[in-house]
């Protein structure tokens, strides 16, 4: 009763805006095979800004919505193409000579799937093992093996758990066979699992890129001109990018599935994800991998505290501590669109704001002490100049210099040659100035410059917009070989 009143107190104060797609929200929701209460709906299109709830709607109206009902139907289809596999392979199930288990840890998806399996096909109970078992299996009588997920995505984690059980039963004397069954899979996530598995992938559901929104072919895109779906495809990219550290979901699939249980990582994150306070339409479902598995971390993490195992280069993840929120925009652009990481050579880039170097004691104290994998990014001014003269204990050699700021990567004469884009531009600099003066002033001048560019309202897809349309490639060169540099010394010098 209490969310039946809280629906209609919603629609009631409703702004026009969203109030004239009421109807179609309503359409595409009775549509789905799963229950959603249409104030949860609205909640999420309102999260949009108002020029992009015909986006949101597009969205919702082209979801593939797969509910219990839907599962056992494509399980039993499934289950029928592996009996003609298994033929084809010159076998077939009969005697307990097949056993099934969930792709995975035990907690994934790939159990529940399994039981509707075990149901629609009428499978005993006693065919199916977890993964937690694998070293205690007798595999005497054991012909066929069948690995179960809902979805296969890109096909790269399947393929490592399905060569972790071929690892195990390879070694055995008797030849066994591999299939994987799923409810639905990626046409392109399938040919992955076959090839880097060798594993025959049973699929229901078969989708490809014109179920997906990466496709500008798709039919999602039906109705739309050509420059419609690029811009489309941008600002879908733009809210994945703020609710999650993808754009398109993982593997960049930019799938627009979802199961009653869960919604895959390969969906839209702005789907399923509920970071920074997003308000997810169909929440993920996360794994839970277990006290055993805690506790390993826990020790493997203390191993590495003590010194006794290393993260490799290429696996690490490297902070990068800047001095203030403008030049942490900067950096987040870089790392997420310009491929930072790669370029130093590490698995994962962080960027974190502490402040100006000449008013944070915070950042001092960390140029002293940090024991994190970290580089410090400051601008070469000045009043930092100053403060490390006065502190000639820190550690330099993890220290990188901009040249002198961010903004100076910019093409500057590019932007002053568009600067009817960017009315509060600061006059140019006088070129006969003394060298010291000459400094001072560009220095100054570059802030001017900054925030006329950023129109004082910074934020993440302006500064985008302008790294983008103006970085120099050279100046972002210099900085990344600064950057490695330092890297270098993080990793191998201390």
């Amino acid at each position: 009763m209490a969310n039946a009143l809280m629906v209609g107190s919603l629609l009631n104060f409703l702004p026009t805006s969203i109030k004239t797609h009421i109807g179609r929200i309503e359409q595409a929701v009775a549509g789905w095979p799963i229950e959603v209460n249409i104030d949860h709906a609205v909640r999420w299109i309102l999260q949009f800004d108002v020029d992009d709830y015909p986006l949101a709607l597009r969205i919702i109206e082209n979801l593939d919505v797969v509910g219990t009902v839907q599962i056992r139907y494509a399980l039993e289809i499934a289950h029928s193409k592996l009996l003609r596999r298994i033929a084809e392979k010159g076998s077939s199930i009969a005697n307990g000579n097949t056993l099934y288990a969930a792709v995975g840890n035990a907690a994934k998806s790939g159990s529940l799937i399994s039981y509707h399996y075990r149901v629609a096909a009428q499978i005993a109970e006693g065919d199916f093992f977890s993964s937690g078992e694998k070293s205690a299996l007798d595999f005497t009588h054991i012909d066929n093996i069948v690995l179960v997920d809902d979805v296969i995505g890109t096909g790269d984690t399947v393929a490592r758990d399905v060569n972790e059980v071929a690892d195990i039963i390879n070694k055995l004397k008797r030849p066994r066979k591999i299939f994987v069954l799923t409810v639905a899979g990626y046409e392109d996530g399938v040919q992955r699992l076959m090839e880097q598995s060798g594993a025959s992938v049973v699929t229901a559901l078969e989708y490809g890129t014109d179920d997906t929104v990466s496709n500008l072919d798709a039919t999602f895109y039906a109705g739309l001109s050509t420059r419609e779906r690029v811009e489309t495809l941008e600002r879908i990219k733009h809210y994945c990018r703020n609710v999650s550290r993808s754009e398109l979901g993982y593997g960049g699939i930019g799938g627009l599935l979802v199961f009653d249980h869960n919604t895959p990582n390969t969906t839209l994150p702005l789907l399923w994800s509920s970071e920074r306070g997003w308000l997810p339409l169909f929440p993920r479902a996360t794994k839970i991998p277990g006290a055993a598995r805690v506790v390993k971390s826990a020790q493997e993490e203390l191993k590495t505290a003590d010194g006794e195992v290393e993260t490799p280069r290429e696996q690490a993840e490297l902070t990068l501590f800047v001095e203030g929120k403008t030049d942490e925009l900067f950096a987040d652009v870089l790392r997420q669109r310009h491929d930072l990481a790669r370029r130093i050579g590490v698995a994962k880039v962080q960027v974190v704001a502490l402040g100006g170097l000449h008013q944070s004691v915070k950042l001092l104290d960390l140029l002293k002490t940090t024991k994190k994998d970290a580089v410090f990014v400051l601008e070469d001014d000045a009043p930092t100049q100053r403060v490390l003269r006065n502190h000639p204990d820190l550690e330099r050699e993890r220290i990188v210099f901009l040249r002198p700021s961010f903004i100076a990567m910019l093409d500057i004469p590019r932007i002053y040659e568009n600067r009817s884009r960017f009315p509060s531009l600061p006059e140019p600099l006088p070129s006969a100035l003394p060298e010291q003066t000459a400094k001072d002033a560009s220095d100054r001048w570059l802030h001017q410059v900054e925030v006329a560019v950023l129109r004082q309202r910074a934020n993440i897809g302006r500064a985008a917009q302008l790294i983008d349309e103006f970085l120099v490639p050279s100046k972002y060169k210099a900085f990344v070989d600064d950057l490695r540099a330092a890297a270098n010394v993080v990793f191998f010098g201390r």
